[in-house]
């Protein structure tokens, strides 16, 4: 099964997402980050949805498990800084309202959340993603999974934050490299520095990250029930 096979059963004052794809079954919960035409960048819209999101999911205990996802073929291809900053079709005190939302979900909310969280990725995974992976409990990746801070390479350095994060998720060296040199890593060397957990093809990946989400799940329901 993959995630968009899953059914939808949210609770109605969660609202609507139109930037992210939020599902739940049993004990877990996807988030799918879902603007594919961007690969999955995160603009005004959606850190304002994920804020929302971490929300809802803090007072959720139905749900043991959190998985983050990206919809079509890449899982987040950071920041999309032009969105945050162009005025031309958003007034500045939504812009501002913005970045104080994406301060609060990647500073505080995520790691404040009750579930264990796993991180699935396929194809890029790069800068404004990393607190993302930083605040996963597991991370699986595919083959096609493609890690980075390229922030260096358009003339300025990974934001304190995602710095912050890199420094956190990967060795002192590792991380210091990768922001450094802007250089794209893959999977298996993720790995290698600490950020992936485990690999697997990428025909498995959805599957293979839905059935160890359940096992936690069921295991997790166990332990409470006890």
């Amino acid at each position: 099964m993959s995630f968009d096979e899953l059914p939808t059963a949210l609770p109605a004052h969660w609202g609507v997402f139109r930037e992210l794809q939020v599902r739940r079954h049993g004990g877990v919960l996807t988030v799918g980050f879902d603007r594919p035409a961007k690969r999955n960048a995160i603009g005004v819209e959606m850190t304002l949805e994920i804020e929302r999101l971490a929300q809802a999911a803090l007072g959720d205990t139905e749900s043991c498990v959190l998985v983050f996802h990206g919809c079509g073929s890449h899982f987040c291809a950071g920041m999309d800084m032009k969105d945050f900053f162009d005025q031309s079709e958003r007034d500045a005190a939504t812009l501002k309202r913005a970045r104080a939302a994406t301060d609060n979900w990647r500073a505080r909310q995520l790691r404040n959340l009750p579930q264990v969280r796993i991180a699935a990725v396929s194809g890029y995974c790069l800068g404004g993603a990393l607190p993302i992976l930083e605040c996963a409990d597991i991370v699986l990746a595919d083959d096609s999974a493609i890690f980075g801070l390229p922030e260096i390479n358009f003339g300025f350095v990974p934001g304190g934050p995602i710095a912050k994060s890199a420094r956190n998720a990967l060795s002192v060296r590792a991380s210091s490299y990768a922001a450094l040199t802007g250089r794209p890593f893959d999977a298996a060397q993720a790995q290698r520095w600490g950020l992936v957990t485990n690999l697997l093809p990428p025909a498995e990946l959805e599957p293979e990250t839905l059935r160890l989400a359940r096992t936690i799940a069921g295991r997790l329901k166990g332990l409470q029930a006890s």
